[in-house]
């Protein structure tokens, strides 16, 4: 449902529910004030008729009192208003209607007989007898149901009119919001020089002003985005082509060796740099030539004993770790993955590299593997120097160094985890990473439904 319409409805039951509160509020306001005003009116006659009935019979005997009562009832009787009389509890008069009961002596009370309402009050005359006026006030209950049904009839119309014009108001005032949705639209489907129409001071105006420095913003960062892609697809490119020179070099020198009269020093000299040039070699391959080949060929999946390839990882680093002073164990069951195992391999023993890149002196990597219900979890930890939240969540970003000085010092190129994190995503698995600052870091490879 459209806001338009949600607020439309909102609108339209609220009002309705506060207009007929107020319209029978009022209604039953006018009832009670008018059934008080007839209660007064008839409390005003009773007294009337008691004084003026004391008055003539003070001098009259008991049969003429009796002729009054008749004479009283009589006279009422057109105006609605029942009389009766007792003494000792006999009636001495009585025409009030059938079903209607006096109430108690010196009592006023209300009564319903028949569908008609009466009002009735009831208190001892001449000292000797029990006197009870009853009048029809039906009409009350009539004028109530006619003063209602207008209301209704009132509030029906009023509802309907609003209902009109409260459409076409909401209707009005949400074309800005509309304009600015198809706005948002077009800029969600990459339209970046369209602008939302800002004039005005109102809300929607100051919305639409927001939403077009949110466009020019995103555009120059889909604009930067571009331009950094280019710029790292034309490193990679220009790494890629460096690698000529390296084998160039490793070419020249070997020659040199085989065919040149040199002594044992230059020998020395040239040997070293044939070995500097085939490590850098080995590691702009490592880092570009496999990111092309899973790019451009994908994986070759086959059941892998993934204990074998922690074994050769270890074996791999062994004389690394060795020089550097940390020692590498290794606890891994015998584990088949159905994974490309040159793949898979280069990410445990990147994983590991970095690994013992973080310790320090006598320190400890340790390569496990071991299956949790249907998982497959593959972890390289160290107690190495450990990173923070944010360092390990961008870890596998491109690039990203979080110790540049140690990097370029190791030869790194930030590509080696990036690397891995594809290779793992195009295996269907996760890559992740915990870590505590100086305490070191695991990484966890983790191949689910395995």
């Amino acid at each position: 449902m459209k806001f338009r319409e949600k607020t439309y409805l909102i609108t339209l039951v609220l009002f309705l529910i506060f207009l007929n509160a107020g319209i029978f509020s009022l209604a039953y306001y006018t009832h009670e004030r008018a059934t008080d005003s007839e209660e007064s009116l008839c409390r005003a006659e009773q007294s009337l008729i008691v004084k003026a009935f004391e008055q003539d019979a003070e001098y009259t005997g008991r049969h003429g009192k009796l002729l009054l009562m008749h004479t009283y009832g009589s006279h009422y009787d057109d105006d609605n208003v029942f009389l009766c009389f007792t003494l000792d509890g006999n009636e001495q008069f009585n025409n009030l209607p059938e079903g209607v009961t006096p109430p108690k002596e010196s009592y006023a009370a209300t009564q319903r007989v028949n569908g008609k309402r009466y009002y009735l009050i009831t208190e001892r005359v001449c000292n000797e007898y029990i006197f009870t006026y009853a009048k029809d006030v039906s009409y009350l209950d009539s004028d109530f149901k006619s003063m209602s049904t207008v209301f209704v009839s009132a509030s029906l119309v009023a509802s309907a009119i609003l209902a009109i014009i409260l459409f076409f108001v909401l209707r009005r005032l949400s074309l800005p919001l509309e304009r600015l949705k198809n706005t948002t639209a077009e800029i969600a489907q990459g339209n970046f020089d369209i602008r939302a129409d800002d004039s005005g001071k109102d809300e929607f105006s100051l919305l639409a002003s927001d939403v077009n420095k949110m466009s020019r913003k995103v555009r120059e960062q889909f604009e930067r985005l571009e331009e950094n892609a280019e710029s790292k697809q034309m490193m990679l490119d220009n790494l890629a082509h460096e690698m000529r020179t390296p084998l160039t070099s490793i070419r020249g020198y070997a020659e040199y060796i085989i065919n040149a009269k040199i002594d044992e020093h230059e020998r020395q000299e040239a040997a070293e740099y044939i070995i500097s040039e085939a490590e850098r070699l080995r590691l702009i391959g490592e880092r570009l030539l496999d990111e092309a080949f899973i790019r451009e060929n994908g994986i070759v999946p086959e059941q892998t004993d993934i204990s074998e390839l922690i074994h050769k990882a270890e074996k791999t680093l062994s004389p690394k770790a060795s020089e550097k002073g940390v020692t590498i164990t290794t606890a891994a069951d015998k584990i088949t993955v159905n994974c490309d195992p040159l793949l898979i391999g280069l990410v445990i023993t990147n994983l590991a590299d970095n690994a013992i890149k973080a310790c320090r002196e006598n320190g400890r990597v340790e390569l496990g593997c071991r299956k949790e219900e249907n998982n497959v979890i593959i972890s390289v930890a160290d107690n190495g120097i450990g990173m923070t939240a944010e360092q390990a969540e961008r870890i596998t970003e491109p690039f990203y160094r979080t110790d540049k000085s140690r990097a370029r010092s190791d030869g790194g190129t930030g590509l080696g985890l990036s690397l891995c994190d594809k290779i793992v995503k195009a295996h269907g698995a996760k890559l992740v990473f915990s870590s505590q600052l100086g305490k070191g870091t695991t990484a966890f490879v983790i191949f689910t439904n395995s």
